[in-house]
């Protein structure tokens, strides 16, 4: 039988009515009403756009992957290959009224990691915060873990207190406390009641501490304030764990998703990025790029029936207060080279799937080479008096799509309003 926890006890009705008594009242996450959350996706190593979002096929300007071929459904255009990607075809025909693909997005660089970092963060400064790191951490409501990284790039910038690294699987045991007794030499563990005594008792002499100094400054009040907030986090953190049941999930993309959408349906998260699995710098040889791109749409499939059948923290269903962004640092280079794969190249390609996207259409635009061409930030079309798509425009207007001044994360960006619904 699972021992049980300092989080499970708190769960139990008495011990909230003792830790009542003491004048213990824990102050719950306050996520605005409304307030979009944010799950990035990320491909690191450089996918080949052109093998499903942009598709080219007559043009001699670009190799597309044998027996694959233009697929449209209303104003989305996709490459599809009914044998090699079924599940990408599949996503398209049941969400494509939901989703945006965005062409021609100049990343402004070939390097993987400055890649990354142009991708994430508009900028190659080091202290700007990623777009994930931003929503949480500059948006309305309050989360005790604002942005968490399952996997992919981060960059903190000056907003890294809101970033929470889950890597290693060990986010759950950190939430629950069981990750004392993961070192070589494990940290004695109290008895449930004896926990519950203790941390009972220190609130409360903490707190009469902290109201005998009334609103009288000083260093050891502002000590004792900062230490029951980060007692009230710890608690909330640990009882909303179990409600969102994330103990019975395991480490792979999806489960991490999942982990990730009930962590915001519970209020603790607004943001999240998880890697997306695989080797996608195909130098020598590009066939592993349908594979992964089919098992990520497959996964990508599961994540939105989850999405639509689950209540959000705001709305009926959580796809309805939910974006999803899928990235990678670049694209790969129109044509073979001669191992059959694909190099680095300046000019990608997004996909935005949800809540306030302006759905069933392909934005930006490539000439026949796939290379980035002007176009009108309001449409979304190609327009010769317009401006070259960069990833800084991109970011700007999904900051703008949660709620976020883009002027104060990256003065003087035009966001790429034609994403946004009613734009």
């Amino acid at each position: 039988m699972r021992n049980l926890t300092r989080r499970r006890l708190f769960l139990d009705g008495a011990a909230l009515s003792s830790l009542a008594a003491l004048g213990w009242h824990p102050s719950m996450a306050r996520s605005a009403q409304g307030e979009r959350k944010f799950l990035f996706f990320f491909a690191s190593g450089a996918w080949d756009h052109t093998a499903v979002l942009e598709p080219h096929h007559g043009s001699d300007y670009v190799d597309q992957m044998p027996d694959s071929y233009l697929r449209e459904i209303g104003g989305l255009r996709h490459t599809a290959n009914d044998q090699t990607m079924e599940a990408v075809g599949r996503f398209f025909s049941r969400w494509g009224g939901k989703s945006a693909i965005i062409n021609g997005i100049d990343s402004h660089t070939v390097g993987h990691d400055t890649g990354r970092q142009m991708t994430m963060t508009g900028t190659s400064a080091d202290n700007y915060p990623d777009w994930p790191t931003a929503l949480a951490g500059m948006g309305q409501g309050e989360y005790p873990l604002p942005h968490v990284v399952f996997g992919g790039p981060s960059f903190g910038g000056h907003l890294s207190s809101s970033v929470v690294r889950a890597g290693g699987g060990t986010l759950l045991d950190l939430i629950e406390g069981s990750i004392v007794g993961a070192s070589d030499t494990p940290a004695p563990r109290l008895e449930s009641p004896s926990e519950q005594m203790i941390d009972a008792f220190v609130y409360d002499r903490v707190a009469k501490f902290n109201g005998e100094r009334g609103s009288m400054p000083g260093a050891s009040r502002d000590r004792s304030s900062a230490f029951l907030d980060n007692m009230d986090r710890s608690l909330e953190i640990e009882g909303r764990k179990f409600e969102a049941g994330l103990g019975q999930l395991g480490n792979g993309m999806l489960d991490q998703a999942i982990k990730a959408t009930e962590m915001m349906r519970l209020g603790l998260s607004r943001s999240a990025i998880v890697g997306i699995p695989g080797g996608w710098d195909t130098h020598g040889g590009n066939d592993p790029q349908e594979t992964q791109f089919n098992n990520f749409f497959d996964a990508l499939d599961q994540i939105m029936d989850h999405l639509a059948s689950t209540p959000g923290l705001s709305t009926p269903w959580q796809i309805d207060e939910t974006v999803i962004v899928c990235l990678s640092e670049f694209g790969r280079t129109p044509m073979f080279n001669g191992a059959m794969g694909k190099d680095h190249w300046p000019y990608n390609s997004a996909l935005v799937v949800g809540s306030g996207v302006r759905g069933g259409r392909s934005l930006g635009a490539a000439d026949e080479g796939s290379v980035g061409l002007p176009v009108n930030f309001n449409t979304g079309m190609a327009d010769p008096n317009g401006d070259i798509l960069g990833s800084e425009h991109l970011g700007a207007a999904l900051l703008e799509l949660g709620g976020v001044d883009p002027g104060t994360v990256l003065p003087g960006v035009q966001p790429f309003r034609a994403l946004l619904r009613g734009s």
